[in-house]
């Protein structure tokens, strides 16, 4: 197997974890089944707050990529000194694999739990993004990352599709297999993920080299190595500085990928509360979502290849701010179908372009180290949008306003973007 397709089918591996726990299955459950379709009190800071399941969800979401986003620079720093880049994609593999099994113990009540065993799996799931997305500087050339990393986002969408189509099948018929209930398979098919990722995460831990030349990795102690990452952190901080067009490059990607995954994370529990649609329809329309983005990522690439990444990128925002407008006026269930195609079409696509731009614009020696500096701004460009969403949620009694909130993410990263200028590969500019 070529490293460019071992590469990939880490793709195909963990994107079960978003399309089946984060994107389809786990929220319809949790609001149903765990929190039993009603609101749920808590506190905070000496408030007691009452929330649906959907702001919960939101509230999660934040949490957890506020946690990647802290610890992700410092890896990054710690594996470019180790050189141990895939002992750090094992560890944070293992804890998202992990969890997806311990989902089998969650049933009605167990709130709290569920959302903490969230919380720690999307750690896992994006945590181990910041090494995997650092190794395409190791099997691709700057001229082909384009078409490389599209192709990772489309095994990714039928990797996950499959498995998700396999795991609504045991839902719907759960005699199939001998099992008692829907919510018996339903805990089946967590399990399924976390056994999906492991068996084929592995090509990429076996062929996939962990660095550009084997010969420079130093040898050092985790502790050790993690420790030297601390405090490299802040030099990290000003050599990215230095690079003023992949900085501003990177506050334009928080903004629009805020956005962007506020989108992917909220759409199913947004269904499920404000249309009421069932899982067999919100599953359903998500595996429509995986089957569009097959052909649309490929395509999004070679657009980018022959357009350039900056007019695909833009042109990306610019459908998004299409879809949330939809989205917000969206009614019937045949609506949220339609919503699940367009995003098909663009959702892959906008990431992998934004991957391999930036992938053009930091320096190759020091991928592992901007990479987490990436990861940054992908774990905040997590954390607003759901923050918001769930915030709004409870202030309005409407998410529907949440929805429609996204709009001004979009618009800033549409601005800003415009702003970028598409450099040379591997330089980010003539630093400042």
């Amino acid at each position: 197997m070529k490293k460019t397709t071992a590469w990939c089918m880490y793709d195909w591996a963990n994107s079960a974890f978003v399309t089946t726990i984060v994107a389809a299955v786990l929220p319809v459950y949790f609001e149903s089944t765990v929190c039993r379709g009603q609101s749920v009190p808590w506190s905070f800071l000496g408030f007691t707050v009452r929330s649906d399941p959907a702001s919960l969800w939101g509230y999660a979401m934040a949490l957890a990529a506020f946690v990647v986003a802290v610890l992700s620079p410092i890896f990054g720093a710690a594996a470019d000194v180790g050189g141990r880049r895939k002992q750090f994609l094992g560890t944070l593999t293992a804890l998202g694999v992990l969890c997806s099994l311990l989902l089998w113990f969650q049933g009605p009540g167990d709130i709290w739990p569920t959302l903490l065993i969230l919380v720690l799996g999307q750690v896992g799931f994006a945590g181990a993004n910041v090494f995997y997305n650092s190794l395409l500087v190791v099997v691709a050339p700057p001229e082909e990352r384009d078409t490389v990393s599209s192709r990772g986002y489309a095994f990714g969408y039928l990797g996950g599709g499959l498995l998700l189509a396999l795991n609504l099948l045991i839902i719907r018929k759960p005699e199939l297999l001998g099992l008692a209930d829907t919510a018996t398979a339903t805990r089946l098919s967590f399990v399924s993920v976390g056994v999906w990722w492991a068996l084929f995460s592995l090509p990429l831990f076996l062929r996939v080299p962990g660095m550009l030349d084997p010969r420079r990795a130093v040898e050092k102690r985790f502790i050790r190595s993690l420790r030297t990452g601390v405090r490299n952190l802040w030099t990290t901080f000003r050599h990215i500085r230095r690079y003023s067009n992949l900085l501003r490059f990177l506050i334009a990607f928080l903004v629009y990928n805020d956005g962007v995954q506020t989108v992917i994370l909220m759409a199913t529990i947004f269904a499920s509360s404000e249309l009421g649609l069932g899982a067999g329809n919100l599953v359903g329309a998500l595996l429509l979502t995986q089957a569009i983005g097959v052909p649309g990522s490929i395509l999004y690439g070679r657009a980018a290849k022959r357009f350039g990444a900056k007019k695909a990128i833009i042109a990306g925002i610019i459908a998004y701010l299409a879809i949330v407008t939809y989205a917000f006026r969206m009614r019937t269930g045949t609506e949220f179908w339609v919503l699940a195609a367009l995003v098909g079409l663009f959702q892959g696509g906008i990431q992998a372009v934004s991957r391999s731009f930036y992938s053009r614009l930091v320096p190759p020696d020091m991928s592992a180290e901007f990479f987490g500096f990436f990861a940054i701004s992908s774990r905040f460009a997590s954390i607003f949008g759901p923050l918001i969403f769930a915030v709004i949620g409870d202030l309005t009694g409407s998410i529907r306003l949440s929805i429609l909130a996204l709009s001004g993410l979009f618009l800033a990263g549409l601005f800003l973007m415009v702003t970028v200028r598409d450099e040379r590969p591997g330089t980010g500019g003539d630093p400042a």
